[in-house]
């Protein structure tokens, strides 16, 4: 025997145990009994899923009422009101270069 560490390449492979090998083929064999069981079933038409998807029956449609709501205004358009009479201070007022403007015309219900 050499007193040398092994490096990767030289290290010595350890034999696996019985017990694991039978743990992986058990396993694996396991794994594929179960695969064409399944496979068979979903062969067959027997697949839950799928069933319920070909049973399943569209929901009834619904019906939607629509409501409108119609809103009728009515603008009206007063004719323009008659010129109110000048008085003294709007006469001075104008005579400086200011504009007289409307008056609104407000209502009371």
């Amino acid at each position: 025997m050499t007193t040398e560490p092994a490096t990767g390449a030289e290290r010595p492979r350890r034999p696996r145990s019985r017990a694991a090998l039978a743990t992986i083929w058990a396993s694996a064999a396991l794994f594929l009994a179960l695969l064409a069981v399944m496979a068979a079933r979903v062969s067959a038409g027997q697949d839950p899923a799928l069933r319920a998807r070909a049973a399943a029956t569209p929901p009834p449609t619904r019906r939607i009422l629509i409501r409108r709501v119609i809103e009728k205004r009515v603008i009206v358009h007063l004719p323009p009101s008659a010129p109110t009479p000048a008085t003294s201070s709007s006469q001075q007022l104008s005579s400086l270069g200011a504009t007289t403007f409307p008056v609104p015309v407000t209502r009371t219900s």
